[in-house]
């Protein structure tokens, strides 16, 4: 036994050098010699072996090593079984090893047992050698270099065992220390986006690492993710009070502070204001007859919310892009969607319009850095491309982050001009887009926020019950709408827009067909202009289809098709269509729209020659 823990004998020049493996797990291998069998056939020499190379120096006394690994067995047992796995050991790591020849590796002076510093090379040693050498005074890339020797975690299967866990913790630390000092110097460097992902993964390891979070909010303020260094103080209060009792320090309050500022916002201001594609184009013919209605709908006072009503073609649409082009001129971020019958009442398929079409104009780094502070929106905008949003939630979380994400963006979007959300066409946007309208008018009156909204609509398409009918009585009843009624325009002002559409002649006839409706004045005028005989003139192509896409009720489709017969003097037939009108609307709510065709036709059809009295 004595000759067995004598000191090596070898010459270690030409002993291939043996290379420990902990991280990751257990393995062992040379650079030369016979090759090692992959299975040691004593699980008591493996434990040996990895015992020896956690213990710090390598060297541990054989009374230790028998106590830690045989703690139940009386000291000759135990003493037996040292003998064996060391034996087992030695051959296990140098098969060529003659019997009662002294180990290269494995060796011992008197009652110690080591691992020969000069032949054996364990990569935790390695590790720990990098990263010491590069936390004094190293520079980024000696840091990156040290981090990557740390390539797992060390011997994950004795995890729970007790004779690793300083050592396992220690490295740990040490490799904390390490990623955090990498991370700060991303930081220092300007490199915002290397520094979070490295500090991600320092609070991943270790989440109460103040240091650590305060790298990430303060990379999330330089990239203009307000919202983002919020959460990450929030989570960093969480750490301490769950592990240590403790509040953050000074230091991490004040980004707080920073991060809480309202003039840090996500979106940098424009070098040109973006305007939406429906106010691009140069404006058409002058506005006639609104004055007052574009006043309103550009003052500052009351709700938040207007809503333009009206029927088809009386210029809702016209009304509201001039009052947007104006406040855009003014410096008012304008936003327009729309909603669309033929899609099938997209989920929020207005403001998915509004917003997206205003994302798509800003620069790709710019939509990159709103997507990351609203992930929320990625799902909805394709602008934004798929972005993770996070765990699974219920229908009504999403939909909550969803609503407190677009205020979040209109919020940064007010912080630098006033908002203008335009909603054509509401009566063919879904449900939820008037409860997100409904969500965002309160926090425009609860906050200030400096957003409003003008939404166009069409009260006859909403059946009695209608949900959506329901919302916008809520608006109302809350005092977060008000109505912009618009009726049809007098004799001059219809008169004003067929001479400015280039009729010169007709226009009494023009007049008399369109009612004062704008729409069909304008396309009466342009048929007159085009060369049409006034006297022969009828419902032009334009009108025609204007009422095929409004898709009328039935009691709306024969309300009007009696007022045309009835403007071109059929009055016998304009009276039974009427009639048939009257008997669908004793079983069908009355439209509106049906109301307005029948009162402003019947002054004039009812005095013709052949009306039956």
């Amino acid at each position: 036994m004595a000759r067995a823990f004598t000191e090596n004998e070898n010459s270690t020049g030409a002993t291939p050098l043996l290379r420990v493996h902990l991280f990751g797990g257990f393995r062992v291998d040379r650079d030369g010699g016979p090759p090692l069998a992959e299975r040691w056939p004593r699980p008591s020499a493996r434990a040996l072996v990895k015992l020896l190379a956690v213990t710090p120096g390598h060297s541990l006394h054989r009374e230790q090593a028998m106590e830690i690994c045989w703690p139940d067995a009386d000291p000759q047992a135990a003493l037996g079984s040292l003998r064996v796995a060391l034996h087992a050991a030695r051959r296990a790591v140098e098969p060529e090893l003659a019997p009662r020849a002294a180990s290269s590796y494995l060796t011992g002076m008197g009652a110690l047992l080591r691992l020969d510093p000069r032949t054996v090379w364990i990569d935790v040693d390695h590790a720990e050698s990098l990263a010491e050498q590069a936390l004094d005074g190293g520079t980024a890339a000696e840091l990156a270099a040290a981090l990557t020797a740390f390539t797992g975690e060390l011997l994950p299967e004795d995890r729970y065992a007790l004779w690793a866990e300083a050592r396992r913790e220690q490295l740990s630390a040490l490799c904390g220390r390490v990623r955090l000092a990498l991370a700060e110097d991303h930081l220092a460097d300007g490199e915002t986006e290397s520094a979070t992902e490295v500090a991600l993964r320092a609070v991943a390891t270790a989440p109460t690492e103040e240091r650590a979070h305060r790298v990430l909010m303060d990379a999330y303020l330089r990239q203009g993710l307000r919202r983002q260094a919020v959460r990450q103080y929030h989570l960093c209060r969480e750490a301490l009070d769950a592990e240590l009792g403790v509040r953050p320090g000074p230091a991490t309050e004040q980004l707080h502070l920073l991060a809480l500022d309202a003039t840090t916002t996500v979106l940098p201001p424009a070098s040109a204001p973006v305007l939406p594609a429906a106010i691009r184009t140069p404006p058409g013919p002058p506005l006639r007859g609104r004055t007052d209605e574009l006043d309103g709908l550009l003052s500052d006072d009351g709700p938040p919310v207007r809503l333009i009503g009206g029927e088809a073609g009386v210029g809702k649409t016209r009304l509201t892009a001039e009052a947007a082009r104006r406040a855009a001129e003014d410096g008012t971020t304008v936003l327009w969607g729309a909603g669309h019958d033929a899609e099938g009442h997209t989920p929020y398929g207005a403001f998915v319009e509004a917003l997206d079409a205003w994302m798509a104009d800003r620069p790709s780094a710019e939509r990159a850095r709103i997507g990351g502070e609203y992930p929320e929106l990625a799902s909805l905008l394709p602008s934004l491309g798929q972005i993770d949003a996070g765990a699974e939630r219920s229908p009504e979380e999403q939909r909550d982050r969803l609503f407190r994400a677009t205020a979040g963006l209109l919020g940064d979007l007010a912080a630098t001009a006033p908002v203008l959300l335009v909603l054509d066409d509401l009566h063919a946007a879904d449900s939820g887009t008037y409860q997100l309208l409904s969500h965002l008018a309160r926090r425009a009156v609860a906050t200030g926020a400096d957003w409003r909204f003008a939404v166009t609509y069409r009260a006859e398409e909403f059946a009695a019950a209608d949900p959506r009918r329901t919302a916008l009585d809520g608006l109302m009843r809350q005092g977060l709408a008000r109505t912009v009624e618009l009726g049809r325009l007098d004799r001059a002002e219809c008169l004003a827009i067929a001479a400015g559409a280039g009729a010169r002649t007709g226009l009494d006839r023009v007049w008399e067909l369109s009612l004062g409706n704008p729409l069909f004045a304008l396309e009466l005028a342009r048929t007159v202009h085009e060369g049409a005989n006034p006297a022969a003139l009828s419902a032009p192509e334009g009108v025609r289809q204007l009422v095929a896409a409004r898709q009328l009720s039935s009691t709306d489709a024969r309300t009007v098709h009696a007022a045309a017969l009835a403007t071109l003097g059929r009055a016998r037939e304009a009276h039974e269509e009427f009639g048939r009108a009257a008997a669908l609307a004793a079983e069908l709510p009355y439209p509106a729209g049906a109301f307005a065709a029948e009162r402003a036709a019947g002054a004039d059809w009812t005095t013709r020659p052949g009306f039956p009295g």
